[in-house]
């Protein structure tokens, strides 16, 4: 019976109009699953916003904890042909470069005193 409105109100929260039917489809369906909690003679459509809201941050905190994913599709044989020739030497300290920078002479002599 408040299917525009509920509609509306989930289209505002998603900003998308395939969200907003998913949101109003998953919040029928809860109602559904739990209309023995609701009391006879309250508000129904303030019951029904509340789970809309509900669901919605619900799955938007479940988002939220979701590493991000991207697809691989776009990924080109010149970028994975580049990416497998560079080589990183990770976090080196500065101490570190400079004894690679040293004579080996130098290095044995400093390590003796």
């Amino acid at each position: 019976p408040l299917l525009d409105q509920l509609y509306g109100a989930a289209l505002r929260m998603t900003r998308n109009p395939a969200d907003a039917e998913d949101l109003v489809q998953e919040t029928y369906v809860k109602a559904y699953q739990g209309f023995k909690s609701f009391k006879e003679g309250t508000n129904l459509r303030a019951w029904l916003y509340r789970i809309l809201t509900n669901t919605y941050i619900n799955s938007y905190r479940k988002k939220q904890r979701q590493p991000a994913q991207y697809p691989t599709d776009e990924i080109t044989d010149w970028q994975l042909a580049a990416t497998a020739e560079h080589t990183s030497t990770g976090l080196r300290s500065a101490e570190v470069e400079a004894l690679d920078a040293l004579p080996d002479d130098d290095i044995k002599a400093a390590l003796q005193e």
